[in-house]
């Protein structure tokens, strides 16, 4: 197998992912540093161009990459990946197949704004939303009270010339601090919600031309950073079948073929839907530890397999240490002392992001990453 992969931790998990289900993943990279081209779970390496530089040739070189290797499967594992090779369509060598089903679908599912109609039609709680480009955000603003998140249409846009745009998500607690979100691109589509705090949801799991083949539940009491970061500590829940019924119409409505984790925040009792993530996402990790091997999973339906899949284990946890460190310190800094003490006490059982006693140079390669970014910020050499 060959995966694309970027320098984060869902990465990582997602090659030793699938040298435990017996597969052989090669790592494809752009990046010299990443935690995946460090496991001793891939068996080898492929150098590709950068798919937000170079979208076209990152595509071309797969197609190199396989005719001369011969994969049976290509698995975009990252969204500018995904995007590079719906943008420029190739063709695999008979015998390889490709983990991207339609340019068309990767475009409804990285839709915000389209997320937004589907998920309300599926019966999802959704904040309300306002659509704006930088013309139209007068001295008042949004028409909507402050604080707000501004969001792209899409994560990954066309930039300038031939590259990709990765966009990022800005929050606004001033008007200033709203026009200067869209400032960079005001002539691009932007979204406009409310700022809301509540605790980050996710519902993870692989589809299948529109059919929810698995779905796992989990929840993050902790991320950092505050208010709009990822999953620090999470852990896995009951499964709520009247929501997850709900996200199989929103699924089937979008059409999507492989892994997602449609994010969600939990505010006074209700589930808003925030995000989906139509690849392989950071705390992917949980969903393997709990029993569902998502890239697998994938995987098998690609080659023309129906997997086996069972219930997950619940109560299982996942952590990024020096994130969750960070977050504990931020509630201990907010005067949420005891819970910050009750967070330090370790849980059985919790799989790591980086840390596996078979594996440890992504955990190393991961401190000498912290320990420059204390050098350059004039911290411990």
């Amino acid at each position: 197998m060959l995966l694309t992969v970027d320098e984060g931790l869902g990465s990582l998990a997602a090659v030793r992912a699938l040298r435990s289900a017996g597969h052989e993943p090669f790592a494809g990279t752009w990046r010299p540093d990443t935690y995946a081209a460090r496991s001793r779970a891939v068996a080898g390496h492929v150098a590709l161009p950068d798919p937000q530089l170079e979208p076209d040739a990152h595509a071309q070189a797969i197609v190199r990459v396989v005719e001369r290797e011969r994969f049976a499967a290509v698995l975009p594992g990252t969204e500018l990946s995904l995007q590079a090779l719906a943008d420029h369509p190739i063709e695999l060598p008979h015998g390889t197949v490709l983990g991207l089903d339609s340019a068309d679908a990767l475009a409804r599912a990285t839709d915000k704004r389209l997320l937004h109609r589907l998920a309300s039609e599926a019966g999802l709680d959704a904040l309300p939303q306002r659509v704006h480009t930088g013309a139209t955000l007068d001295d008042k603003g949004a028409g909507m009270e402050l604080p707000v998140v501004v969001k792209p249409l899409r994560s990954v846009q066309p930039a300038t010339g031939s590259g990709l745009d990765v966009v990022e998500v800005r929050s606004a607690r001033t008007t200033e601090e709203l026009h200067a979100a869209v400032a960079h691109a005001p002539d691009r589509t932007w979204l406009v919600e409310p700022l809301v705090k509540g605790t980050l949801e996710a519902v993870c799991g692989v589809a299948w031309r529109g059919e929810l083949v698995c779905a796992m539940h989990q929840e993050s009491p902790r991320i950092w950073l505050p208010d709009q970061g990822i999953s620090s500590f999470a852990c896995t829940v009951r499964p709520d079948f009247e929501r997850e019924a709900r996200i199989r119409t929103l699924v089937a409505d979008l059409g999507w073929s492989g892994i997602f984790g449609l994010q969600s925040l939990r505010v006074h009792g209700r589930s808003y839907v925030i995000d989906f993530n139509p690849r392989v996402y950071g705390s992917i990790a949980l969903a393997v530890a709990a029993g569902h091997n998502l890239p697998a999973i994938w995987v098998e339906l690609l080659l023309g397999r129906r997997p086996r899949v069972g219930p997950y284990a619940i109560g299982v946890a996942y952590r990024v240490l020096v994130n969750d460190l960070r977050a504990i310190g931020h509630m201990w800094r907010a005067g949420r002392r005891r819970d910050a003490l009750t967070a330090l006490v370790p849980r059985r059982g919790t799989v790591h992001g980086a840390l596996e006693a078979r594996d440890p140079r992504p955990l190393l390669a991961g401190l000498h990453r912290v320990r420059r970014r204390l050098v350059r910020a004039g911290g411990p050499s």
